[in-house]
């Protein structure tokens, strides 16, 4: 699969199984390295920064949230902080629910897991795991149905410090942020 990316995090942990008929629904939507990343169910990596998720579950939170380039767009993972990736026209799109945008980050599965997603420059630079040791040093980890929301709002007033966060529903915290901020495009 991931060699690279599990060699570095190790192997999915607290992991639930994505029923069968779920995966079958979506299986000719999505590369054959995600699929694959899927069948292994639903779980977290890097010490419980990236979660797999299943994506028949986040179908309508995606429509909410996040208005697609093409269709289908297919959620897979999520992070600590709520941002979503997406397998969408044959790429990987990171829907930054922080900031409110959204960026593709790579075209290959394997490339993204296994070089981006173990570089700490790209970590730093495009996501917000640089606040992630502290905020699960002072929280603790979030369970598979959370995530750290920052309170305020990055959007609404509130800053990007790790004493802002707080330990929330994840699939209603983004729909907070999409209610309070619009969709992201």
């Amino acid at each position: 699969m991931f060699t690279k990316f599990i060699d570095t995090y190790g192997n999915i942990e607290n992991n639930k199984r994505i029923p069968a008929d779920d995966l079958l629904r979506i299986k000719g939507d999505l590369s054959p390295e995600i699929f694959e990343l899927l069948e292994q169910g639903e779980g977290s990596y890097m010490d419980g920064f990236l979660w797999v998720v299943n994506p028949l579950e986040y179908t309508d939170l995606i429509s909410e949230v996040y208005l697609p380039i093409t269709s289908p767009s297919i959620c897979f993972a999520r992070d600590a902080f709520g941002c979503l990736y997406l397998w969408e026209d044959e790429s990987i799109i990171f829907v930054d629910i922080i900031h409110t945008k959204q960026e593709l980050v790579g075209r290959k599965a394997n490339v993204f897991f296994n070089l981006k997603m173990t570089d700490i420059g790209f970590l730093n630079k495009k996501t917000s795991f640089k606040n992630y040791l502290n905020a699960k040093e002072r929280l603790g980890m979030p369970k598979i149905d959370e995530c750290y929301g920052y309170i305020p709002l990055i959007g609404m007033g509130g800053s990007e410090n790790v004493e802002n966060l707080e330990k929330v529903k994840i699939k209603e915290y983004i729909s907070i942020v999409s209610q309070a901020l619009g969709q992201i495009q």
